[in-house]
């Protein structure tokens, strides 16, 4: 199966990478829109997912295994327990998933929780400054390529940026999960070991890559930028 020219690839995908940076600045002006709505609607709604807590999940996942093994119980099911609500908040079981409502009078913590990316909506600062700065860099990696000139160290340098990138989001991710445990109140309900704080989940887990990307992104520009070396070579011996 032989692979469309160069040339025919680049027409399709520029035009793609400029709707992409045109919804990174959608975005950017979304989350302005929520930042406003948020100064003056102290009611807050964040997403749980009482199956396990928000950080190190995948180490409570074994040791709650190994604990049940051990003890000779049954595996647990992933069904998220019922939980009771209390006077200064309340837990909803929406179809998409279980949220908590509360009112936060502090107008720096909502803001706070809604740029990590805590609200049930799903603007965040990590999805806005992904969207756009890895749109620019894909823009511009894209108008650097042409037939005749495949391959320029620049573009290894955005390939660069762009596995740092994601890789500094998904750092970011997790340093977001300590503070949105110290902003939300220390709520409690019955059936969870841990206050409600450790099991809000943020909008950017589901919709940013993950480290493997970035750790890949990052192998293709040291491979792209040995290519450029060898090609650079090439000319200067013919």
């Amino acid at each position: 199966m032989r692979l469309l020219p160069l040339a025919s690839l680049l027409r399709f995908s520029r035009p793609l990478a400029f709707i992409f940076l045109l919804g990174g600045g959608l975005a950017a002006m979304l989350l302005l829109v929520r930042t406003a709505v948020a100064f003056d609607n102290p009611a807050l709604q964040l997403t749980l997912d009482t199956t396990t807590p928000n950080m190190f999940s995948a180490m409570h996942d074994m040791q709650a295994g190994w604990s049940d093994g051990y003890n000779y119980r049954p595996a647990r099911t992933t069904r998220q327990p019922q939980l009771a609500a209390i006077a200064t908040f309340e837990v909803v079981a929406d179809p998409q998933a279980t949220l908590l409502r509360y009112y936060e009078p502090s107008t720096g913590r909502r803001l706070a929780l809604l740029y990590l990316g805590a609200s049930s909506d799903y603007q965040s600062l990590a999805w806005v400054v992904f969207f756009g700065v890895g749109s620019w860099l894909l823009w511009q990696l894209l108008l650097d390529v042409t037939p005749t000139t495949p391959f320029t160290f620049a573009n290894a340098q955005r390939l660069r940026g762009l596995g740092l990138l994601v890789l500094g989001l998904d750092f970011a991710q997790e340093m977001a999960y300590l503070a949105v445990r110290a902003l939300v109140p220390p709520f409690r309900a019955a059936g969870l070991a841990e206050p409600l704080s450790h099991y809000v989940r943020l909008s950017t887990e589901n919709t940013l890559p993950g480290w493997e990307v970035g750790l890949i992104l990052l192998i293709i520009a040291a491979v792209y930028q040995r290519g450029v070396e060898l090609s650079r070579e090439a000319e200067l011996v013919i």
